[in-house]
């Protein structure tokens, strides 16, 4: 049967074959015609087409798309980008017989505005979210003139006049602010106005800039911007802060590499005593005196900036033969420090702590002289220093001697400019401010001294005045009145006291506070509180100021443990420095910081003295098991728990005896300390004072030789702090006895506090720097721990150097930052404008990170820098000192830095991490950083 059909199939085929062959005259007649079409369907807002095929007599379908691309289903569907496009359809049956359709169709989807914007897409969205009251819409230009001469379409902008009123376009493509860093805006206005461009949703915080408008119709404005992040929000701002009401045009928003601004030429200049500014309008070089150091008149190199822009400054190349490399210049007259404050002087440094002296000598007399000096906070910028001068100064000098980095040996090159006296206004700053209330009173001290308390004041060797405010014109104290403390030299504890008529009361108030003014940073000003007739009973604390002629404001904090118990004030300057310096202070009253106390300390929950899960939190007393080496040991009642950091009710209390300079304390522990599975030990600290150096020192019992030691430094002044020591698994095993020393070798009589010893874990191993965890992550930093492997959070900088991810060192998780110089050049990486609403003027700063690395040759510099970010740039700029050591084992660097009352932080703060080497041969720095941590209290 199977055969049968076979053969029958053969047989069917062959009758067919000789019918079709004999009948060829009649084709049309007999054969299926076939007709090939199609139509279509096109979401505009896609570019998404459907096919609807509508051929007729086919059973094959091959479709030509147009942008050589192809289908074989009967009815595809096919996105398209815009353009045009030929589709052609084939038809055919199995017979072979075939026919084509072809049809164009356009796609037009509407594009979202990217810049460049120019308002005249044919198919593009330009539709702008409006907030505020600003209308917005597409117009033709209705003046073609000035910057803008076309007859083509502009955006035009209504406003009301309210402020912040705006609009904003959410771009189809992210501005990237990586090289281009400006954007250029074509702008109509009839009136003179401001204009802020905002950028928004981006890989960084937002940032903004604004240009002026001269109300003089078409003009172009150029918006600069600092940040190198990407961002997909263009708001615009037409008088942001303001009330213009209005019309207003926009055109030609463009993208553009920053503009270089031209230098700003000197108009006036000064080489006499009488008025010096030496701008260098002309060249002074052949009354230039240059003692070692080339002195020569040249063209600004860096005018691009907001300190100097000058044409025209003065070039210094040390010439390396002498430490005393200097320039000289001799003056018509004594300069005059009655009528002036002192000098001010513009330097430019490839580095920053360049130190730049000033010297003022009698000529002929060079033993009759004074000297200043300041050391730089940029590096290869301009900045300015201020040389204060006193009336003990004046009429004596008439030569200025100009030192950089006295004592250093180097060939490098340095720029000044704009060497002048000047006056700080005190007479001119508007008027002071009258004091209006006044308390002497315990219950709700506040000394303005709005009346004169002299008679009151006990002068313990430090002369006390009542005077007209010699420093007004500031934001800190417009007081018309304050106190004058002149020290007599004679004793080392020169002082001035006051006796309340009740004791002061900590338990509804916080502490207290004081403004001062010190002609120099670094004083110290010291509160002791006592018992009128019982000066044992007493208790002190004290501070050290950070502006140099300038008035601050320190803030002492006490505790419920010392309330109700002194009625007297001790104030002391600069205790133990025997000079007869002036200095001055006002405005010392209690203060209540919105909590009694902070509230009620945090009682501890746990503890453990053992070398297995150490965790020293004195929740019992051990102080029958600390060893005390001539430092004593006490449990007591947290002094200061009012804070972030450590609100524990029990702390351990550390004095030393100031008889010998290794006072410690030891603990000895049952078992040997593991750092395969521990990657260090944490310890709480509080300290009186900043730079306190903390040493931990690891041994065994009863073999003191084999030991390891570590050590840091605080950098909070009268607070708590955590320090982190790092050790290594080549420190494991080995160690059962815990020294801790507080100031080794400073022969004092100090007090200090510590909690929390105990050892932690980041997840990795850190013998190697493998690691199998994450690193850590701390604060308002981003991708602190560089575990993403990438720029997030990042901007880095090569400068001639190399900074890169590193996942092959690290201290936890799997990668680091590397830094690496190249010769003369500072690579760096920088966190920008973070901490936006979070950082306010008055908050301290506190930066910290891992590290690991080395340095050779000379010249070579690991920094730390950090900035302010003001409406109108820079704010201020901090160089924490001491910089971190480098060291071939990992160690952790901590730095505070006290934003100052009044500084405009609304962009938040950024802070750079750099690797410097100067021109010196052999210079070389490598630093690896890990688990950076950027915290605000």
């Amino acid at each position: 049967m199977k055969n049968f059909f076979k053969i029958a199939k053969n047989l069917f085929i062959l009758v067919l074959v000789l019918s079709l062959t004999g009948c060829e005259d009649n084709d049309n007649n007999n054969f299926p015609i076939i007709e090939a079409g199609f139509t279509h369907t096109i979401n505009q807002d896609t570019g998404t087409v459907t096919f609807i095929n509508i051929s007729t007599q086919a059973t094959n379908y091959i479709w030509d798309f147009g942008d050589e691309t192809n289908s074989t289903l009967i009815n595809p569907v096919k996105t398209y980008p815009n353009g045009t496009y030929t589709v052609v359809l084939k038809a055919s049956n199995v017979a072979g017989a075939s026919d084509t359709f072809e049809d164009i169709i356009t796609i037009s989807i509407p594009e979202i505005a990217t810049l460049p914007i120019s308002f005249d897409g044919q198919n593009t969205s330009y539709d702008a979210v409006t907030f505020g009251g600003t209308s917005f819409g597409i117009v033709a230009n209705p003046d073609p003139s000035g910057t803008n001469t076309l007859a083509s379409n502009v955006g035009e902008i209504t406003n009301i006049g309210v402020p912040f009123e705006g609009f904003y376009f959410d771009l189809g493509e992210d501005i990237n602010l990586t090289t281009e860093k400006s954007i250029s805006i074509n702008f109509w206005s009839n009136t003179p106005v401001s204009v802020l461009v905002k950028l928004e949703e981006g890989t960084a915080a937002a940032t903004e800039a604004s240009a002026s408008h001269g109300g003089t119709g078409w003009e172009t404005l150029v918006f600069n911007f600092s940040a190198s992040a990407s961002y997909s929000r263009l708001t615009i701002f037409v008088d942001g802060p303001g009330t213009t009401a209005g019309t207003f045009y926009i055109d030609d928003i463009i993208q553009i590499e920053t503009p270089a601004l031209p230098c700003e030429a000197e108009t006036s200049e000064s080489y006499s005593a009488a008025d010096l500014n030496m701008t260098f309008l002309t060249d002074p070089s052949a009354d230039f005196i240059s003692d070692g150091a080339g002195f020569s008149w040249v063209n600004n190199p860096d005018f691009e900036n907001d300190v100097n822009k000058s044409c025209k400054v003065a070039q210094v190349v040390k010439s390396g033969q002498f430490p005393w490399d200097n320039n000289q210049y001799d003056l018509d007259g004594k300069l005059d420090f009655n009528a002036n404050t002192g000098l001010k002087i513009k330097v430019w440094s490839g580095r920053a702590n360049t130190e730049v002296r000033l010297k003022l000598e009698e000529i002929g007399n060079p033993a009759n002289n004074v000297e200043k000096f300041l050391t730089t906070s940029v590096t290869s910028g301009w900045e300015e220093l201020t040389f204060p001068f006193s009336a003990a100064d004046s009429d004596k000098f008439n030569k200025i001697v100009i030192f950089f980095d006295l004592n250093a040996n180097n060939t490098d090159t340095y720029y000044f400019d704009d060497l002048k006296l000047f006056f700080d206004g005190n007479t001119g700053g508007g008027a002071c401010e009258a004091e209006t209330t006044e308390s002497y009173n315990a219950a709700d001290l506040n000394m303005t001294f709005l009346t004169d308390p002299s008679a009151d004041f006990i002068s313990d060797g430090a002369g006390f005045s009542w005077i007209d405010n010699p420093d007004f014109d500031n934001v800190v104290n417009k007081s018309c009145k304050v106190a004058q403390v002149v020290k007599s030299g004679q004793f080392p504890w020169d002082n001035n006291q006051y006796d309340l008529d009740a004791k002061l009361d900590f338990n509804t108030n916080t502490g207290l506070k004081i403004k001062v003014w010190s002609g120099r940073a670094n004083t110290e000003v010291r509160l002791k509180l006592e018992e009128i007739g019982n000066p044992a009973n007493n208790v002190e604390k004290f501070l050290t100021t950070s502006v140099t002629s300038g008035w601050e404001e320190l803030t002492f904090p006490f505790s419920a443990a010392d309330s109700d118990k002194f009625n007297k004030i001790v104030i002391f300057f600069d205790l133990n420095a025997n000079n007869t310096d002036t200095y001055y202070f006002d405005d010392l009253k209690l203060f209540f910081d919105g909590n009694t106390g902070g509230g009620a300390c945090e009682a501890e929950t746990t503890e453990s003295y053992n070398a297995a899960d150490l965790n020293m939190t004195f929740l019992t007393d051990p102080s029958a098991d600390f060893i005390s080496d001539g430092a004593g040991f006490s449990w007591i009642d947290n002094p200061d728990f009012d804070n972030v950091v450590n609100k524990s009710c029990k702390v351990a209390q550390v004095v030393k005896s100031g008889q010998f300079p290794w006072d410690n304390n030891q603990y000895d522990l049952d078992a040997k300390l593991d750092f395969n599975t521990n990657t260090g030990l944490k310890i709480k600290v509080w300290s009186g004072r900043a730079n306190t150096e903390v040493r931990l020192k690891l041994e065994e019992i009863g073999n003191p030789a084999n030991n390891v030691e570590k050590f840091l430094t605080t950098s909070v002044t009268s607070g708590w702090e955590e320090l982190t020591f790092p050790f290594s698994a080549a420190d494991s095993d080995k160690f059962n006895k815990i020294v801790i020393f507080f100031d080794l070798n400073a022969n004092n009589t100090d007090t200090y506090y510590f909690d929390d010893l105990v050892l932690y874990g980041d997840g990795s191993t850190t013998g190697g720097g493998g690691g199998t965890g994450g690193g850590t992550i701390t604060g308002i930093a981003s991708n602190s721990d560089f575990e993403t492997g990438t720029d997030s959070g990042w901007i880095r900088f090569q400068n001639g150097g190399v900074a890169v991810f590193d996942n092959t060192i690290n201290n936890g998780g799997s990668w680091s930052g590397r830094l690496e110089t190249n010769g003369a050049s500072n690579p760096a990486f920088k966190q920008e404008a973070i901490g936006i609403g979070a950082v306010a003027a008055g908050n301290t700063i506190t930066i910290a990170f891992d590290h690991i690395g080395s340095m050779g040759g000379e010249g070579g510099v690991f920094n730390v820098l950090l900035f302010g970010e003001g409406a109108n740039g820079a704010s201020f700029t901090h160089v924490f000192n001491p910089t971190p050591a480098l060291a071939e084992t990992w160690s952790r660097f901590s730095g505070s830095f006290t934003i100052p009352v009044g500084t405009d932080v609304s962009g938040g703060i950024s802070f750079l991490i750099e690797t410097v080497c100067g021109g010196a041969p052999g210079c070389t720095v490598t630093a690896n950083i890990d688990n950076v941590s950027v915290t605000v209290n």
